[in-house]
């Protein structure tokens, strides 16, 4: 090899140096004729965000037939106020007083959810040129689907203390008792829903959550099964199908329920490994999948058997709050499913634009309240 590089490029028999040809500094490289060279991306996007909607999905479906719906708020009682189920009487003798329950009505008020956005007639024509999107319509209608349920599970799980205006309302804010409002909002009236007051001085007490476990804001309880235990305890004395319950939660806090139960309920000395699932079988409601359960202990699918869900938007205060749902008393009532819009008329739009929109009506709609419950104020 040696000697083919010096015959090639050195000596006076060199054949490079015989026909005129040596190596010099010029060479044909990236770095030096770096115009040569073009860096292509495809039209894949590939997308960083956790773009998963679980909420919405979650809950039941029913259509918009009529905006309002009756409830009955107390047991029959007599004109004097007093519970009178059921009295024995004497032979002979007159009936009791007669009794009625007390009914009221309740009503929703529509929300239309739209997410609009725009593409110019350049971007469009010059996403198939080149090294474009490659169909750059399809891309944003997909994207923004995405985006639009999305923001509507963002809705539902939102806050308390955000009032809904005209955005879903919260199951955070249905979960929520009034004593613990007093305690931890910022304005006791955001708990208020369907333009109604949900205080206990307002003779709304049958529209307060079932429990709410929490410390004034002060972000440092503990995780434990008695808090779980005691959210249960209190849907289940209200009279709540136990089938039916569910628990929601974020990331952060089934990660520390998970280690919790695997080291043994409270932090006891044994080591226990719990598990509700033996089969490994992901719980299941309306398509969406629980967190699963393995056969032993490494993941955990429900808790006591109440199926445990998880949403990257359940509120935090710490760590994600915890909510007990009585799911079927729950529902999304639609007066028009999501649909999409385009007017890419520029005669009408009168600019070099095609405007799009999806556009979504619906409210949610919470049947009964005192067989839900939440846990805040969780510490890491």
């Amino acid at each position: 090899m040696e000697e083919y590089i010096n015959a090639y490029y050195g000596g006076t028999l060199g054949i490079a140096k015989r026909y005129g040809i040596e190596k010099g500094d010029n060479d044909f490289t990236v770095a030096n004729q770096a115009n040569a060279f073009n860096v292509v991306y495809g039209a894949k996007v590939y997308n960083q965000l956790n773009t998963k909607s679980e909420v919405a999905k979650l809950l039941k479906k029913e259509p918009w037939t009529q905006s309002g719906w009756r409830v009955m708020t107390t047991r029959p009682v007599d004109d004097s106020g007093n519970p009178d189920f059921a009295a024995g009487t004497g032979e002979g003798l007159a009936f009791g007083d007669t009794t009625a329950p007390t009914i009221v009505k309740l009503e929703a008020t529509l929300k239309e959810i739209v997410t609009p956005y725009e593409i110019s007639t350049k971007a469009e024509l010059l996403s198939d040129a080149d090294d474009g999107l490659k169909g750059l319509s399809a891309f944003m209608r997909k994207e923004m689907a995405d985006a639009h349920v999305f923001g509507m599970d963002e809705m539902l799980l939102a806050d308390a203390d955000t009032p809904a205006g005209n955005n879903l309302e919260s199951i955070d804010r249905m979960t929520l008792t009034d004593a613990a409002a007093h305690a931890t909002l910022t304005d006791r009236a955001d708990i208020d829903v369907y333009g109604e007051d949900r205080s206990a001085t307002a003779t709304k007490a049958w529209m307060d959550a079932a429990s709410t476990s929490h410390n004034s804001g002060t972000n440092n309880v503990a995780l434990t099964t008695a808090l779980l235990d005691a959210a249960i305890e209190a849907s289940l004395t209200n009279g709540v199908n136990y089938a039916d319950l569910i628990f929601l939660t974020g990331h952060d806090t089934y990660m520390n329920l998970q280690q919790l139960l695997t080291k043994g309920g409270d932090g006891g000395a044994a080591t226990i490994l719990r598990y509700d699932q033996a089969q490994g079988g992901a719980a299941s409601q309306n398509g969406v999948l629980g967190q699963a359960g393995l056969n032993y202990d490494s993941r955990v699918g429900s808790y006591n058997g109440i199926p445990i869900f998880v949403s990257q938007h359940v509120a935090k205060d710490v760590t994600a709050r915890i909510h007990l749902l009585d799911l079927p008393q729950l529902a999304l009532r639609v007066a028009a499913p999501t649909t999409y819009v385009a007017n890419d008329n520029l005669a009408i739009t009168q600019s070099l634009t095609k405007q799009f929109a999806l556009i979504s009506a619906m409210e949610l709609i919470n049947y009964r309240f005192n067989t839900h419950a939440s846990i805040r104020d969780l510490a890491t």
